[in-house]
C-alpha cells in the first residue's frame, strides 16, 4: 500500500485538552480508514464524546460507513454528541468514499471533480439522511479532512507547499488556518 499520511491536533486557546479526535487505521493490508470527529463544545466532555465516537470507528474499521456511522449515534446517546467525517481509501481500486455528519470539511487535491461533502447533523442527537459519496482519484492525490477549528482558507491558499510530506503539511495548515478559539485538528492522506 502506497499511502502516506499525517495528523495534527490542537486545543483552543486556554484548554488542556482537545474535543476533536482523529484516526487512521489500515484495512486488512488494503486501504485504510481516516477520521476527524469534533466533540461538541470543548474540554474534557467534548473530547469523551469525541474518544467514543473514534473507539468504535477504530475498533469496527472494516464495517460499512454508513454502519459506522450509525452504530456511534447510538453510543453518542448519553454525551454532549459530535460531528464527524469517515474517509475510506482503497488502493487497489482507487476508490475514495466519504461519508461526514455536521461541519467536517473535506478538500481533495486532484485534477479530477472530487468534491465530498457532509450532511447536517449531530452524532448522538440527530442523524441526517446519510450521504455516501465514492469517487476514483488518481495516484498522488491529497486528501484533507479538518474540523470547524480550521478556516477553509488553506483551499484558496496559491503558496501552501501540497508536495510537503502529509504530517509537515498537516501541521502546518494547523499553525497557518487553525482558529485559537476552537480546537484544531487536521488529517492530510496522499495517495
Amino acid at each position: 500500500m502506497n499511502i502516506a499520511w499525517g495528523a495534527c491536533n490542537r486545543a483552543k486557546q486556554g484548554q488542556s485538552i482537545s474535543g476533536d479526535s482523529w484516526m487512521v487505521t489500515p484495512l486488512n493490508g488494503n486501504g485504510l480508514l481516516a477520521a476527524v470527529i469534533d466533540g461538541l463544545g470543548g474540554g474534557e466532555e467534548a473530547a469523551r464524546a469525541a474518544r467514543a465516537a473514534e473507539a468504535i470507528f477504530r475498533e469496527r474499521a472494516e464495517r460499512p460507513l454508513q454502519e459506522l456511522i450509525r452504530l456511534s449515534h447510538e453510543a453518542l446517546h448519553t454525551t454532549r454528541g459530535a460531528v464527524a467525517g469517515l474517509l475510506r481509501l482503497d488502493p487497489l481500486h482507487s476508490s475514495a468514499t466519504y461519508v461526514g455528519v455536521g461541519n467536517i470539511g473535506i478538500y481533495v487535491y486532484s485534477r479530477k471533480p472530487i468534491k465530498p461533502i457532509s450532511k447536517n447533523g449531530i452524532l448522538g442527537y440527530r442523524l441526517p439522511t446519510l450521504l455516501e459519496l465514492t469517487y476514483t482519484y488518481d495516484p498522488g492525490d491529497l486528501f484533507v479532512l479538518y474540523s470547524d477549528g480550521v478556516s477553509s482558507q488553506f483551499t484558496q491558499d496559491l503558496h501552501l507547499d501540497i508536495r510537503q510530506p502529509p504530517q509537515t503539511l498537516a501541521e502546518r495548515i494547523v499553525q497557518t488556518y487553525g482558529k485559537q478559539s476552537d480546537d484544531a485538528t487536521v488529517v492530510v492522506v496522499q495517495t
